[in-house]
């Protein structure tokens, strides 16, 4: 019932309209010596959606910290919504891992990003 668009790979489409519930994590990683803050939010069709942005505090030093919210969002067929952040600090960035190896593991996402659909749209 969605796509990730393949022109734009932010927008997550809904091909059918209803209530969606978009869950997101998120992995921040500060290389400054002083705690930092960004800012993540929900946009639906290029539009920040109002009451959305939600603040993240990264610890000092290189520690990774995970953010993780749900948006209930309501969708038409073909609207799209994109998460977005910002800092403004040059430290903090979104963290990934390559595959590792002592001991084998995958590799590591910046961000995983899920949109159910959980009903249609009232009538």
């Amino acid at each position: 019932s969605l796509t990730i668009t393949g022109t734009v790979q932010s927008e997550i489409v809904a091909t059918n309209p209803g209530i969606y519930n978009l869950q997101f994590n998120a992995q921040f990683q500060n290389v400054n010596a002083a705690d930092k803050i960004a800012s993540v939010w929900l946009k639906k069709v290029g539009t920040d959606v109002v009451g959305s942005n939600r603040f993240v505090t990264v610890p000092l030093g290189t520690q990774n910290t995970v953010a993780g919210w749900s948006y209930m969002v309501s969708l038409d067929a073909a609207e799209y919504v994109e998460l977005w952040w910002s800092t403004n600090s040059t430290d903090i960035s979104l963290a990934f891992a390559a595959a590792g190896t002592s001991p084998t593991r995958p590799t590591t996402a910046s961000v995983i990003a899920t949109l159910s659909f959980v009903s249609a749209l009232p009538a």
